[in-house]
């Protein structure tokens, strides 16, 4: 189902979703702090939450 990342979507409410790869390259920017399990992070408009899981797959890991 492609109806999240549609562009009429994008063009209606302005939703806009980073592409995996690029989420990967933040992330190892603090890369650190992402494999600390008593760190927390803030996604306040986490969408399909691009962020939050591979968050929390580091910090599993």
């Amino acid at each position: 189902m492609n109806l999240i990342k549609s562009k009429k979507r994008v063009a209606d409410h302005g939703e806009v979703f980073t592409p995996p790869w690029l989420v990967e390259k933040m992330l190892d920017l603090v890369k650190g702090e992402t494999e600390r399990i008593d760190a927390r992070f803030l996604e306040p408009a986490c969408g399909s939450g691009n962020f939050l899981v591979p968050v929390l797959q580091r910090k599993l890991a």
